[in-house]
């Protein structure tokens, strides 16, 4: 077995044992993943139509490369340690593998973890300049610059994020989530290529920032501290969850504006659907955390009820961030701030009395809330 053929194996066998974890979280949520993989599939080559267009909306420009590069992001960051080989570091290191052969080893699993999310655009840039070298030919470069800037400006970001993502342990929280709401409001009164250079920019920025580091200090005390910093110590579950959220906001958002005004106020129905589900899900990571320190939480002198009520404020601390998120996109109007309460408080219920079941509680209060509207319309 060649050392790329090893590495390779472990890559695969790390993938199983995340995507077995994957049917520990929720019953339900595996029973649905399923139906939502068709609209998956067919995602990248969308974002790929608007990607590559010169002639796009920059707005629509923005918000689908923001999204694409996120999910790309997030993916490659939930496979850095099969691409690394973390959990077999010890015996990797120990190999008679010169530096650069490890090093060209990883760069293939990157390409080959990443497979179409950053070989497709690579294709289409190929693609293009074929099929318009006799017509770039007679074009002033400035030009041809204009034509071929969205698709090169795609290319050189997912190759840079898929590589950062396993190689760079810091986030990039300036080029990844500041910039792109700060750029988006005023989309329309940039160009692509000056979109691009301040992506590029703002990406040269955080690599030279020190890491910053967060400190609890003396407050809070009790179980608030003990769940604080059970998510800190493992971010990666809420990290998930609210880049989630943000690809949700993202994609329903590109929607929102595309269609009529009649339509707006399902997709954003839609959107507090999703969004409860996803925010009230937290409570899992909470329950867990009770199962893992049950004899702490079985000698604390409070009962059953005031313990449940500490955990269910947690999350609803929690959820704050989400709902500046979804307060920043202007999407809900005071109906669907009222729908998003309902089935955030039906999931919470749903969790604590049906864990394998929860989103039947949301699923009926929607039916319900559809069949009124209908009714009264």
């Amino acid at each position: 077995m060649s050392y790329w053929q090893f590495r390779l194996r472990l890559y695969n066998e790390s993938l199983k044992q995340w995507l077995e974890s994957l049917k520990q979280i929720s019953m339900g949520l595996v029973a649905l993943f399923p139906l939502a993989l068709p609209a998956l599939i067919f995602l990248p080559f969308v974002a790929w139509g608007i990607l590559s267009e010169a002639n796009s909306e920059n707005t629509l420009y923005l918000n689908t490369l923001w999204g694409y590069l996120l999910f790309l992001y997030s993916w490659m960051l939930l496979q850095r340690h099969g691409i690394l080989a973390t959990q077999h570091g010890y015996y990797v290191d120990s190999l008679a593998v010169t530096h650069s052969k490890r090093h060209w080893c990883e760069t293939g699993l990157i390409v080959y973890s990443a497979n179409i999310l950053v070989l497709g655009p690579l294709g289409l840039l190929l693609l293009m300049v074929y099929q318009g070298g006799d017509r770039f030919l007679t074009l002033p470069f400035s030009q041809i610059i204009e034509q071929l800037a969205p698709i090169i400006g795609l290319v050189a970001l997912v190759s840079y994020y898929s590589v950062s993502a396993v190689r760079v342990p810091k986030l990039p929280w300036l080029s990844l989530l500041l910039l792109p709401l700060a750029l988006i409001p005023m989309a329309d009164e940039l160009s692509k290529i000056q979109c691009l250079v301040l992506w590029c920019a703002a990406i040269l920025i955080e690599r030279h920032i020190p890491a910053f580091s967060f400190n609890l200090g003396a407050w809070p005390k009790g179980l608030l501290r003990l769940q604080l910093q059970a998510d800190l110590h493992n971010p990666r579950s809420e990290g998930l969850r609210l880049v989630a959220l943000l690809l949700m906001s993202i994609l329903l958002g590109i929607m929102y504006g595309g269609v009529k005004s009649e339509a707006q106020s399902y997709i954003a129905g839609f959107l507090s659907f999703c969004a409860a589900l996803l925010m009230a899900s937290s409570l899992f990571d909470s329950q867990a955390l009770q199962r893992l320190y049950q004899p702490y939480f079985s000698s604390l002198p409070m009962s059953k009820y005031t313990m449940l009520g500490h955990c269910l404020l947690y999350v609803g601390l929690k959820a704050i961030p989400g709902l500046l998120l979804l307060a920043y996109m202007g999407l809900f109007s005071a109906m669907h701030w009222a729908l998003w309460l309902m089935f955030y408080i039906t999931s919470l219920i749903g969790i604590l009395v049906r864990p394998a079941w929860f989103f039947i509680g949301p699923i009926v209060s929607a039916i319900v809330v559809f069949l009124l509207v209908e009714l009264v319309g």
